[in-house]
């Protein structure tokens, strides 16, 4: 498989960090490339790295929200998709939606929860891997109708 998601995980939350990238590895479709503990961690890892997807949360300990970061790559010419990941979600859904963010979990969440997320940012980035489900009809069912879901999502925030 040519096409992998290369994604950066910025978190305070060692074990939560730890734990998100045993799970996106156990998918060959997902590549985890830099893991960041702070804001100038993750900035530089995005910076040097160029990852397809950036994983952030929202609220850090030392007062730096994910939130700024993507703030910060809203008009830069390389804008990574970022991904939500935090307890308070709802609470900044406003945010969210004024920075075009349309992937986002709310801690505690399950493995399949993120692996749908990721799925339908992998069909957002390689669209062609859809379509080239073999066995599992189930599998491509589902990430149609996500996938169709997220862009219609996206419209109507537009």
């Amino acid at each position: 498989m040519d096409e992998v998601l290369k994604i950066v995980i910025a978190d305070d939350n060692e074990v939560l960090v730890d734990m998100m990238k045993k799970w996106i590895e156990e998918n060959e479709r997902y590549q985890v490339i830099g893991m960041a503990r702070d804001r100038n961690d993750e900035m530089y890892l995005i910076d040097t790295l160029k990852p397809n997807v950036v994983i952030t949360d929202i609220k850090e300990k030392d007062g730096w929200t994910g939130l700024d970061v993507v703030e910060k790559y809203m008009d830069s010419e390389y804008k990574p998709i970022f991904f939500i990941v935090s307890a308070g979600v709802i609470g900044y859904f406003n945010d969210i939606r004024r920075l075009k963010i349309s992937h986002y979990l709310s801690k505690p969440f399950e493995v399949k929860d993120l692996n749908r997320v990721l799925n339908n940012i992998y069909d957002e980035v390689y669209p062609k891997a859809i379509l080239e489900l073999e066995n599992n009809i189930t599998e491509r069912v589902d990430r149609s109708f996500w996938y169709m879901l997220i862009q219609k999502i996206k419209r109507i925030g537009q």
